[in-house]
């Protein structure tokens, strides 16, 4: 049952990100972000229709360290057979909405748990989003002044040419409800919910974050970029730490969600500086990368202590 399971799992995962691909190759872009967006209709159908027949558990399995380690790995694997050739071949991440389904799926079919045990939570919405809106304020607001103070100190240009209002708007649907909930629903919500149960919670979010570190290195392969690839890796684990912390406080996905569609749509908007970035280039290699980093290290610490002090389950 579970093999036969997860064989239909895997047909529909490779078939949706076929649909997709081919919507992209054939039309456009944006035809395919929104069927990206479209397609998550069936699965919340689906999934509301398959708890009304079958019986699940509201709590996490208690299958073996080894198991879960596999099941972590393979479906790991599996999103870079598609996220990788999305990268390569249309610069977009287009597996999105297939690793939302191959999530689901995995949890609901096969660990026949329901989705609620893992962060997907409905409940408490209005609360999730206002913590989700603060922490955005703090981590992602702090980390862009400090970028911004920064390049103007060293380059004595801004760092921002202007603000396109209409590009954010757009981006904001697609990177919460596919790219929001599909990287916060895997690293968050199923691997670190199960490496919790073997490891503690710390442990469990920096394997995460190293996860979803490496899980950015796509991004720099074409052209190869070895240093880029470094930094996007390094920026993504910080980011994935204290994402983490706040879903083991809160135990909701909601708040990560969007505060993931908010950090990625705000900089989409971002009509960035040419001049600043040519200047950057022409600095020491240890500024730059002091450039890059401090905003995230300065904006982490009042981030963790929202967490910490504030932020409760949800």
């Amino acid at each position: 049952m579970t093999e036969m399971a997860f064989l239909k799992a895997i047909l529909t995962y490779f078939a949706l990100a076929l649909i997709i691909f081919l919507s992209a190759y054939l039309f456009s872009a944006d035809v395919a972000i929104f069927f990206s967006i479209f397609l998550l209709i069936p699965i919340l159908m689906w999934q509301q229709n398959y708890l009304k027949k079958e019986k699940i558990s509201k709590q996490v399995d208690g299958r073996a360290k080894r198991t879960i380690l596999f099941w972590i790995f393979t479906l790991f694997i599996l999103a870079l057979l598609v996220r990788i050739p999305s990268a390569l071949l249309f610069g977009m991440p287009y597996e999105k909405t297939p690793l939302i389904y191959l999530t689901i799926f995995t949890i609901i079919v096969i660990e026949k748990t329901d989705i609620s045990a893992f962060g997907f939570k409905t409940q408490n919405m209005g609360k999730a989003i206002f913590h989700g809106l603060i922490f955005y304020a703090i981590l992602g607001g702090l980390t862009l002044l400090t970028n911004y103070l920064l390049v103007y100190v060293f380059t004595n240009q801004t760092s921002v040419q202007s603000y396109a209002i209409p590009l954010f708007v757009l981006a904001m649907p697609f990177h919460t409800l596919c790219v929001g909930v599909s990287e916060e629903g895997f690293f968050r919500g199923y691997v670190q919910t199960h490496l919790e149960k073997f490891y503690g919670a710390n442990r469990a979010i920096l394997i995460q974050a190293a996860l979803f570190g490496i899980w950015h290195f796509v991004w720099n392969l074409n052209p190869l970029d070895l240093w880029g690839m470094a930094q996007y890796i390094a920026l993504a684990f910080f980011i994935g730490l204290p994402f983490g912390y706040f879903y083991t406080k809160a135990g909701n996905l909601a708040s990560v969600i969007i505060v993931h569609g908010l950090w990625n749509s705000v900089q989409l908007g971002i009509i960035a500086n040419q001049a600043a970035f040519d200047a950057l280039q022409s600095i020491p290699i240890a500024t730059q990368i002091l450039i890059l980093l401090l905003p995230y290290a300065i904006s982490i610490i009042p981030a963790i202590l929202f967490i910490k002090f504030v932020v409760k389950e949800i």
